[in-house]
């Protein structure tokens, strides 16, 4: 206790001697066994609570006693125990370890001198052989230089197994001069030539650091592009890669307003037991990067990446005002759906008129649609015109012709993927109303009457719309419960009153095959129809899938990259076979994925396959 109170005494003398001097306020971290550090008006354990210091937080020291030292936090003075605090000067002679995060060791006690090394990480230790103020001189790997003095942990024991900070794969995109400090006056260390590949940390501004084989040094970041995750199909511990893309979100969210306004998709990779979580904006370029233990689901680090270049792949254009038009057939029957392909000189926008016997049909608004379908609902001669417009106002116009012929049998039989939106159903009545409109729930029991082997023509959603009109109800929509419960009646199959809400349930029966209609959005029914083979994603038939986009919330519709790897639609054209049909200038059926979580959020009604009537 004496040798403790001598130790502590001359800590004392010589922190109050380095202020006295007019050294800067001396920093302390505050380390407590766990939760926050109380701060008192006065130095007793009675006294008024002033504020709840955070552990681990940065304080300034103005006073050092033995059982209590004062101390400025957030503009608040008061007192806390000394015993929590980890002095800067007690660290002399001592190795102790950096914090989460990336360390840099300079040659100088200024950031705008060059990098000698960073050091790896909160596990790698440091050796301290003096502290001046804001600067300790340290040793680590073998080299000598400075670091702040506030980024040191003042922990004396090794921490637990961590991980580095995210150092991201970059490429340089044009000639980059690598300086050995943030002077742009700087000796130049070596200059990367495009293809070049590095490692790279965004520090808040540019330039960014970069790390080569052989040296650290400072780089122009708009030259660089990050390259981003790559998609794994790894496994690890007990947390999925769904799960950890859904932690690795929402971190980004409290962290970074600009995420949440912006519609992002997310690859996982694993790294060291980690995840590694990459998002990606409109231009494929990555924007935010985050990793989450695989273990825990907790989210260990995230960051922001804006300095950095766009990759570009852009599409093979062809010649300033060139258009090719190809369709998929130049003859085909009532109701068969017509896919157009458009190359053009520019991707900026394309706008489609359609004649049928001299007359126009559709006219669809211009928009930056290359690709668009069409389902004829009359025999006839068809011209097609579509005008393509650039960023300057430049347009050109192609035309391509093709006929529905009245002899061929009418393609209006089931389907594997209903498409509520693409103009063949609005003119089918279903009550007071169109299917068009209001007939998603009706388009869901068709697919599921579909997918137990249900068929034939009172299968077919206008013919389901006549048998249940009643279950439309006025300024409601339809209501989905009396539908499903008479069709179960009618059809053969079993339902429940309840809405299933267990995740572990809703998988279950999805393995024994069993089907559900649920309300995927407010005012919006669509069908599940299957579970990925880790049970954290769900297959989603859709009749109308830009309604789901446009209102689902804190989710978002997923496609399958390749089996168990799945990557969220930043469009809904990102979607495989995804068809907009210029018509109604809406996105046809589609069938994707969904996270567990947010169908069972929802919940989901019971399509159990049975015996059907005959």
């Amino acid at each position: 206790m004496k040798v403790r109170k001598l130790i502590m005494g001359f800590a004392t003398v010589l922190l109050l001697c380095l202020m006295a001097q007019g050294a800067l306020a001396a920093s302390a971290r505050v380390v407590t066994p766990k939760g926050p550090l109380n701060m008192r008006k006065t130095p007793d354990d009675k006294g008024k609570l002033v504020e709840s210091v955070p552990n681990k937080s940065m304080v300034e020291v103005e006073e050092v006693g033995e059982s209590w030292s004062k101390i400025t936090y957030k503009k608040k003075t008061g007192y806390v125990k000394t015993d929590y605090l980890k002095l800067p000067e007690n660290m002399v002679g001592k190795t102790v370890y950096a914090d989460e995060g990336t360390l840099y060791l300079l040659t100088e006690k200024s950031h705008e001198n060059g990098v000698i090394r960073t050091i790896a990480g909160p596990w790698e230790p440091v050796a301290v052989e003096a502290v001046e103020g804001e600067w300790a001189r340290v040793s680590a790997g073998g080299l000598t230089g400075y670091v702040e003095t506030k980024e040191l942990s003042f922990q004396y024991e090794e921490p637990g197994a961590g991980i580095e900070w995210m150092r991201e794969p970059a490429v340089a995109v044009a000639n980059v001069e690598v300086k050995a400090a943030r002077d742009k006056n700087a000796k130049t260390l070596t200059v990367l030539k495009p293809g070049d590949e590095v490692t790279a940390v965004f520090l808040g501004k540019n330039p960014c650091l970069v790390m080569l084989k052989d040296a650290c040094g400072y780089a122009d970041a708009s030259g660089l592009a990050l390259t981003g995750p790559e998609d794994t199909d790894g496994e690890a511990g007990a947390v999925s890669r769904t799960e950890a893309l859904a932690s690795a979100e929402t971190a980004l969210r409290k962290q970074y307003k600009a995420f949440s306004k912006e519609k992002l998709y997310g690859v996982t990779a694993m790294e060291d037991g980690y995840y590694r979580c990459g998002f990606f904006n409109d231009q494929d370029q990555y924007v935010y990067g985050a990793l989450v233990n695989a273990e825990t689901g907790k989210t260990a680090f995230s960051c922001r990446y804006d300095g950095f270049a766009v990759l570009t792949h852009e599409a093979e254009l062809l010649p300033e005002g060139e258009i090719e038009l190809t369709l998929s057939a130049d003859i085909l029957a009532v109701g068969e759906v017509l896919d157009v392909t458009v190359n053009a000189w520019t991707l900026n926008q394309a706008q489609y008129t359609l004649y049928m016997n001299g007359s126009q049909v559709v006219e669809s608004s211009p928009g930056p649609h290359f690709k668009a379908a069409y389902r004829p609902r009359q025999a006839g001669e068809y011209k097609l015109y579509v005008t393509v417009t650039d960023e300057k106002g430049t347009y050109q116009t192609e035309t391509a012709a093709f006929t529905v012929d009245g002899s061929l049998p009418v393609q209006d039989g089931v389907q594997e993927i209903y498409s509520q939106k693409d103009g063949w159903w609005k003119d089918k009545k279903y009550r007071h109303s169109n299917l068009g409109k209001s007939g998603c729930a009706i388009f869901a029991l068709s697919h599921a009457l579909s997918r137990m082997g249900i068929k034939g023509e009172n299968t077919l959603p206008d013919q389901l719309a006549t048998k249940y009109a009643y279950c439309l109800i006025p300024e409601e929509g339809t209501n989905n419960t009396l539908l499903i419960n008479t069709a179960a009646r009618d059809f053969g199959f079993t339902t429940q009153g309840n809405l299933i809400e267990e995740k572990e349930k809703i998988a279950e029966l999805i393995r024994k095959g069993v089907l559900f209609s649920f309300g995927i959005v407010r005012g919006h029914i669509a069908m599940v129809s299957g579970i990925s083979e880790d049970g954290t994603m769900v297959r989603v038939v859709d009749s109308a899938p830009l309604a789901t986009f446009e209102r689902i919330k804190d989710a978002s519709q997923y496609y399958e990259k390749r089996p168990g790897v799945y990557r969220a639609a930043l469009t809904l054209d990102d979607m495989p076979d995804a068809r907009w049909f210029f018509e109604t200038e809406e996105y046809g059926g589609m069938e994707y994925w969904l996270p567990m979580e947010y169908v069972a959020k929802r919940g989901v009604r019971l399509i159990q396959p049975g015996t059907a009537k005959e």
